[in-house]
C-alpha cells in the first residue's frame, strides 16, 4: 500500500513538471507571435508614413511646376494690358529660352531670369520663407539668384523652357529651342516647367508640366 502511494506521488510530480514545461513553451510561442505582429504593424505604419510623406512632396512639386506655367501666362497677360509686345520678358538674349521664374515680393511681380540653363545649377534652387516682413509671406516658395533673407533652401529645383512656336504656314507650327529663332512669325510659346528633388532613398525624382501659350486671347 505504501509503495503504491509512493509511485502515485512520483507520477504527480512528473506530470506537474511536464505541464510547467508546456506552459513555458506556450508562453514563449505567444510572446514570439506578439512580437512578430507588433513588428509587422510597425513596418506597415512606417511604410504608410513614408508613402504619405512622398505623396505630400510630390504634390508640392506638382504645384511648383503648375505655378511655373502660370507665371509665364501672367507675364503675357500683363504685356497685353500694358500694350507691350506679348512675349516681352519671355525670351533671353541670343534667343535663350531657358531660365527660372523669380518673384519680387516688394513689387509683387514675377520675371524670368535667363542666366540659368540647367536644373542642376545652384540658382535653380527653390527657397521657402520662414519669416515674413515687407510683403513676404511665411511658407511662400520662391526662386532667386541668391538665397533670400529669412528663407531656407528646399530640396526642390525648378527650370522653365520657353521654346518658340513659329507659324509654318497652312495652319502648321514649328518649335524652336534655345539659340534658334523663328524664321517666320512667332505665335506662341511651348512652356515646359520642370521640377526635380531628391527622394528619401537618394534618387532624383521629377515632374514636368507642359502647356502651349499663344498670342491670342
Amino acid at each position: 500500500m505504501s509503495a503504491q502511494w509512493k509511485s502515485y506521488g512520483w507520477g504527480q510530480r512528473g506530470r506537474s513538471g511536464r505541464n510547467s514545461g508546456q506552459s513555458m513553451m506556450e508562453a514563449l510561442i505567444a510572446i514570439g507571435i506578439v512580437i512578430t505582429a507588433i513588428s509587422s504593424a510597425m513596418t506597415v505604419v512606417q511604410g504608410s508614413i513614408k508613402g504619405e510623406k512622398e505623396s505630400e512632396i510630390t504634390l508640392v512639386a506638382a504645384n511648383l511646376a503648375r505655378e511655373g506655367i502660370e507665371v509665364v501666362r501672367a507675364i503675357r497677360d500683363t504685356n497685353w494690358q500694358e500694350g507691350d509686345p506679348w512675349d516681352d520678358g519671355l525670351e533671353g538674349a541670343g534667343f535663350d529660352y531657358t531660365g527660372i521664374p523669380v518673384f519680387d515680393p516688394a513689387a509683387n511681380a514675377w520675371s524670368i531670369d535667363f542666366s540659368v540653363d540647367a536644373p542642376s545649377a545652384p540658382e535653380a534652387a527653390v527657397y521657402r520663407y520662414t519669416t515674413g516682413n515687407g510683403g513676404i509671406t511665411v511658407g511662400l516658395f520662391v526662386q532667386a539668384l541668391s538665397q533670400p533673407a529669412g528663407s531656407v533652401r528646399t530640396s526642390f529645383r525648378r527650370l522653365l523652357s520657353l521654346d518658340a512656336i513659329c507659324d509654318a504656314g497652312g495652319g502648321t507650327y514649328e518649335i524652336r529651342t534655345s539659340g534658334d529663332s523663328c524664321a517666320t512669325e512667332k505665335v506662341g510659346i511651348r512652356v515646359t516647367s520642370h521640377v526635380e528633388w531628391m527622394s528619401s532613398v537618394g534618387s532624383i525624382r521629377s515632374v514636368d508640366f507642359e502647356e502651349r501659350i499663344f498670342d491670342w486671347r
